[in-house]
């Protein structure tokens, strides 16, 4: 035999909570999260560093370090059209460019990553030379185009 339970008012408000909860979630979910924002400049970020890295390590004849800098360089370009998939530039610097133009966003990320694998390789070979800004300005010329074309000023 089933018996009929009372629901008290807390516990109705609770599941209608929960209900919108997971209605407006999953709605809202389009939205760009403050993960996405800090993946993106935690990646650049991370570049940032690693030029910098490469430019010194250039400077003391390291190979070994420019080619690891290099590399770094090389695997986060790779992963830079995926840290924008979502399609909404947010409150950074992106311009909504990007995704209006995104094949040559992409086109714009792989030519840095072939940049840096280049780079890598000589380092690997021992052909870098002894000039950090040259061989860093390998690089970031690639990283100026994309700069131009698709970020914005400091907000």
């Amino acid at each position: 035999m089933f018996t009929v339970r009372k629901f008290s008012k807390v516990g109705l408000f609770a599941g209608a909570a929960l209900a919108l909860a997971v209605a407006f979630g999953t709605v809202g979910s389009n939205n760009v999260s403050a993960d996405d924002h800090g993946d993106r400049n935690a990646a650049m970020k991370s570049m940032g560093g690693a030029m910098k890295a490469l430019g010194g390590a250039v400077a003391g004849g390291d190979a070994s370090a420019a080619q690891a800098a290099a590399a770094k360089i090389s695997a986060t370009a790779a992963e830079i059209p995926a840290l924008f998939k979502d399609g909404k530039p947010g409150a950074n610097r992106s311009k909504a460019e990007i995704w209006t133009n995104f094949a040559d966003f992409t086109a714009k990320a792989n030519a840095l990553k072939a940049a840096a694998d280049s780079v890598a390789a000589d380092a690997g070979a021992g052909k870098l030379g002894s000039d950090p800004k040259a061989v860093v300005g390998k690089i970031g010329a690639t990283c100026g185009a994309c700069h131009k074309a698709y970020r914005g000023p400091k907000v």
